[in-house]
């Protein structure tokens, strides 16, 4: 273990937490042969190679066929890369990884710097790979973890969507797989799978939405962006998570896989003539059968396949399916005399054909067609007759066809250029109907109507509409702009909203060698999604477009020995939001909608700014580590007054480090960060005449304190992750140990408020508070030939 390295992490980790995983985050020593290329491709890179690649085309999958025979970097790299029918090409000193051409020998170059103000390199700007962590040439705020890094990390439920949690700027409270990205609200993240934008792809998605319904294994990673993001992608107001799906590396490869979560199969392979490629990945709930009955029965599985056809050297067509099935019910008291529970039944799908054209060797386009649907009906009941009898039927329908099409264009002299259109038909049936009936101290909540009834149906129906054109401007051969506008429109609103008009530009600018600049502005729409009509709160519109503005900031340093400092300042502004419902107190209640605590928030704007710092480390052959520290605020203004949103968390520290010797990988993440804010409550007691003798002569009236003026108790956790591999007759065998929480420690979630008396027969208010999830270890092992 190189203990020099360790030094300087004892420092960061005591202050910083995770983040940044780097592609070679579980680099191995030789021999080559069998590892990953990316792995080999950074430790080059580490040790003094000036090499830059596109993760499309140098896959995460992707592995050195035959042990090398060349030992000079530039000769290794070549040779490694050949197989796959990549090669490098010389400019201004830095080779560039490109599709076939020859394989190139040690120091030889091909063509000089003028080839890139010519047209004919193939390389695109823009996904040119600066750095391990994935900072791309002219974006800000853009990350990419690979599948090996997703696979490794201690995140609860093998997850790919979670692993975002541990992107700088983002809060999540441990128990939902979504997250709140620089201040946003939770939904404000699109997540695409092969260009397709997903609706809602979560398991569990009634109760807080745990998993998401994407296998890990099935991807090849994840690029992510927290902001700034480009015109291509639109109706979002603060990230986009983009999946793509692993290309199969061998004529045939099978994955059977049991885990404390899921049982998994997994199948992908490519003909014989490689015109036809598949992948099949398909997981079933183990948690039905680990948890106790009195804690429900979450039973769900999911489905992906892709069949893609080399329909010509310049075409391919591929088939994709995802499909999730929910038969969930979630129990939070177990007792018959107080039954909370919660039944779901939910069909989550989507079908798409997309076809991939190079028209010439600089124009190329993407065609998709696709259908995506949802059927949800959730059925919920609480019986708690001290506080709160309540029932609650929820049923919608979604059905939305699209039609996609992006293009490229990258022959003009330092210009790359790219547009689409969009247009979807959306339709949507509600039907809701819930009714609650408050007792005891719940009843004497001010403003609350009791008992509340409450039915509301409808069937909107419309058209989304899209159209963007963007610019990616080679400035010189150290600065770059990158200038866009995207145009929007809904019509399935009543009455129709305007245009939304979309601006947005970049900057970059490279200082020497290892030191980039960047500044970012955009303005994002994001319309109110069809499946998100308010119907449980008892609204039967939709609201206009919210629009929201980014300013970023980012300067970025390499270090020598793998070192590599980033800073990034953003500030974002909210206007035209709508309404949205919270709970002031409990957010983990099992009907939220018919809870006292209920309040609409009606913000006339809302403002988010911070700065985030991270550190990385991946030079080393056995060891890397990262940290990073984010300091944030947002509020809303609502009614002329500044109140904290409730995911609001000023400090937060992350650090995590990956370890891995022959068959072994460990993997250690710690989040540190503030308590999100909460409402406090005191009470009145108000004098009343007793009807009889033995009533009280006194009323209790709940008083809530401003709203978010208190604070929970600091978030901190520490997640573990060991895993070996074992070579067997057929194939390979890995088998992991993870423990989330490996302190059990309690943190703060939320509070239930009560009145009790003592011994004395004094009244008083009795606050109890609740938990995320506790330690939760789990095992699993994967058998692969």
């Amino acid at each position: 273990m190189n203990f020099a390295a360790t030094r300087p992490l004892i420092l960061v980790a005591s202050v910083v937490s995770l983040f940044l995983v780097s592609p070679g985050l579980f680099a191995a020593g030789p021999p080559y042969e069998g590892r990953p290329v990316q792995t080999v491709l950074e430790e080059l890179r580490a040790g003094g190679l000036e090499l830059v690649y596109s993760s499309n085309l140098v896959r995460p999958n992707m592995r050195v066929t035959t042990e090398p025979l060349v030992l000079d970097p530039v000769g290794l790299a070549g040779e490694i890369l050949g197989p796959h029918e990549l090669g490098l090409q010389a400019i201004n000193g830095t080779w560039i990884v490109v599709r076939a051409p020859p394989l190139l020998e040690s120091g030889q170059e091909t063509e000089s710097s003028d080839a890139r103000q010519s047209g004919t390199e193939v390389m695109e700007v823009e996904e040119i790979t600066i750095l391990a962590s994935r900072y791309l040439l002219f974006s800000n705020s853009q990350f990419f973890i690979d599948q090996r890094a997703i696979q490794a990390l201690p995140d609860l439920g093998e997850d790919p969507i979670r692993s975002a949690h541990r992107l700088p700027g983002t809060a999540a409270g441990g128990l939902s797989s979504r997250s709140h990205f620089r201040g946003g609200e939770n939904h404000e993240t699109a997540i695409y799978l092969n260009g397709l934008k997903l609706i809602d792809p979560f398991h569990i998605r009634d109760y807080h939405s745990i998993f998401s319904s994407v296998d890990a294994r099935a991807i090849s990673g994840m690029e992510a962006y927290t902001g700034g993001f480009p015109v291509t992608y639109g109706d979002q107001m603060s990230g986009v998570l983009l999946l793509e799906s692993s290309r199969p590396e061998q004529p045939l490869h099978t994955e059977l896989g049991l885990s404390v979560y899921n049982v998994s199969l997994l199948n992908s392979g490519r003909s014989s003539g490689e015109n036809v490629d598949w992948l099949v990945s398909a997981r079933r709930s183990n948690l039905d059968i680990i948890l106790a009955d009195d804690l429900g029965e979450p039973d769900y599985f999911d489905v992906f396949a892709e069949l893609g056809i080399q329909l010509s050297e310049s075409q391919r067509l591929s088939f994709n399916v995802l499909y999730a099935d929910d038969q969930v019910r979630v129990i939070t008291e177990g007792d018959p005399e107080e039954l909370e529970q919660s039944l779901s039944d939910t069909k989550n799908s989507h079908y798409w054909l997309s076809l991939q054209s190079e028209w010439t060797p600089s124009l190329s386009s993407r065609t998709t067609i696709s259908l995506s649907r949802l059927e949800n009906q959730r059925r919920a009941e609480v019986n708690d007759p001290e506080r709160m009898v309540a029932r609650a039927l929820d049923v919608r329908d979604v059905d939305i066809y699209g039609f996609q099409q992006d293009w490229t264009y990258d022959a003009l002299a330092g210009h790359s250029l790219r547009w689409g259109l969009g247009v979807r038909s959306e339709s949507a049936t509600f039907d809701y109907r819930g009714a609650a009936e408050y007792r005891g101290f719940y009843e004497l909540y001010p403003g609350i109507e009791n008992p509340v009834r409450r039915a509301v149906n409808a069937a909107p129906e419309g058209n989304s509409y899209s159209l963007y054109l963007g610019d990616r401007w080679q400035l010189t051969e150290s600065a770059g702009l990158e200038m866009g506008l995207r145009w929007d429109r809904q019509t399935y609103t009543e009455p129709g909203y305007d245009n939304q008009l979309s601006p947005r530009v970049s900057f970059m600018l490279a200082t020497g060698e290892a030191t980039e600049f960047r500044a970012t502005w955009g303005r994002y729409y994001q319309s109110q999604a069809i499946q998100d009509l308010q119907v449980e709160d008892g609204l039967e519109r939709y609201f206009a477009p919210q629009r929201a503005d980014h300013w970023i900031a980012g300067l970025q340093h390499r270090f020598a020995q793998g070192y590599r400092l980033r800073t990034e300042a953003f500030y974002k502004r909210y206007d035209r939001l709508k309404p949205r419902f919270e709970n002031l107190f409990d957010t983990l209640v099992m009907i939220p909608e018919l809870a006292p605590d209920r309040v609409m928030l009606d913000p006339e704007s809302a403002e988010s700014y911070g700065i985030e710092t991270t550190i990385e480390y991946g030079g080393g052959t056995e060891l890397d580590w990262w940290a990073t520290y984010t300091w944030s605020k947002v509020h809303d203004r609502i009614n002329g007054s500044s109140q904290p949103r409730s995911w609001d968390q000023r400090n937060s520290l992350q650090a995590g480090l990956a370890w891995k010797r022959g068959p072994w990988e460990v993997g250690l993440a710690f989040s540190i960060h503030s308590g999100w804010p909460t409402t406090g409550m005191e009470f009145e007691l108000i004098p009343v005449e007793p009807e009889e003798e033995d009533d009280e002569d006194y009323t209790v009236l709940p008083v809530p304190g401003p709203r978010n003026a208190e604070q929970l108790g600091t978030f901190a956790q520490i997640d573990f992750r060991v895993s070996r591999e074992f070579e067997v007759s057929r194939g390979r065998l890995s088998a992991f140990f993870e423990v989330s929480n490996l302190t059990n420690r309690d943190n703060p979630c939320c509070v239930d408020y009560d009145i009790d008396e003592d011994e004395n027969g004094e009244v008083f208010l009795d606050r109890a508070v609740e938990n995320w999830l506790p330690i939760i270890p789990a095992i699993g092992i994967f058998w692969e030939f």
